[in-house]
């Protein structure tokens, strides 16, 4: 069921004939929905999203597939971002909030990238009442960190970049990651992304990230990859690795408007995204 909703997507893309016209925008708002099932465990939950950027100068999207306009164009901008993750198993229920608010920035007339923002986190925890116990439930205080991120832009659609975060060391965590979107015929094009991420926080581990989207014409995209996770044993957990993958697909039915769909099929859990996007 969940891959025929997004075959759905797809073939909606093909169907419709939508007005993706040379325009500009300067702002947009993205929501998303997406259900969560625990693989194995009668756990499940939910993610809701929602993200609002606004451009230092309005996007131009002649020429560009439309969801990677302001990335190709370098678009400076601002950002913030909210989210809230619900799992519930046999009664107990866990709600995770998280809210973000950062910034790109393009430096003029050189290939320099620099981001930065902060972090906020806050959970809630509550157990329903039975015959042994009283209801439980308490609730955490916002807690805040920073991250920047540096990168470099040698030509035009590919960004190389790293990001790192408050209070953790280099050599416990790092990270290197790329996006090259590259035009093909007419108004075909390939965007290939690529990330790794060592960490020894915890436990060590290292974490590589592929994906690449096809973009039929400015208007259409599918797209798939893998993140593959490598974890060394301590007395904490056993060595183990594994791999995840995803598809997904998005359409602009005008050039204002999208539509998106992912399917995530994880070793440990299953996700089903639904998101939209309107510009201004």
């Amino acid at each position: 069921m969940k891959l025929k909703l997004l075959s759905i997507i797809i073939a909606a893309g093909f169907l419709t004939s939508p007005f993706a016209v040379a325009a500009t925008y300067q702002s947009e708002l993205s929501a998303s929905y997406e259900d969560i099932d625990v693989t194995g465990d009668s756990e499940e939950g939910y993610f809701v999203g929602l993200k609002g950027t606004y451009y230092f100068s309005p996007v131009d999207t002649k020429n560009h597939p439309l969801a990677e306009a302001a990335f190709i164009e370098k678009a400076s901008n601002v950002y913030i971002d909210l989210a809230n993750y619900e799992f519930k198993e046999s009664g107990d229920r866990l709600d995770i909030y998280h809210r973000v608010l950062g910034v790109d920035f393009y430096v003029p007339n050189t290939i320099f990238y620099v981001g930065a923002g902060v972090n906020q986190y806050k959970s809630k925890y509550s157990l329903p009442s039975d015959e042994s116990f009283d209801a439980v439930s308490f609730s955490s205080k916002w807690d805040s960190s920073w991250y920047i991120k540096a990168g470099v832009a040698p030509v035009t659609g590919l960004l190389v970049w790293s990001e790192f975060e408050e209070d953790v060391d280099v050599s416990e965590q790092w990270n290197i990651n790329g996006k090259y979107v590259i035009p093909l015929s007419g108004e075909q094009a390939l965007n290939i992304e690529a990330s790794y991420e060592y960490q020894d926080i915890y436990s060590s581990s290292d974490t590589i990230t592929m994906a690449a989207d096809y973009y039929f014409d400015r208007h259409l995209s599918l797209g798939a990859g893998f993140v593959n996770s490598s974890y060394d044993g301590n007395e904490f957990n056993h060595s183990e690795t594994t791999t995840d993958y995803f598809v997904r697909a998005r359409n602009f039915f005008t050039d204002k408007a999208s539509l998106e769909l992912s399917y995530y099929d994880g070793d440990y859990e299953n996700r089903l995204m639904l998101g939209g996007t309107v510009r201004f």
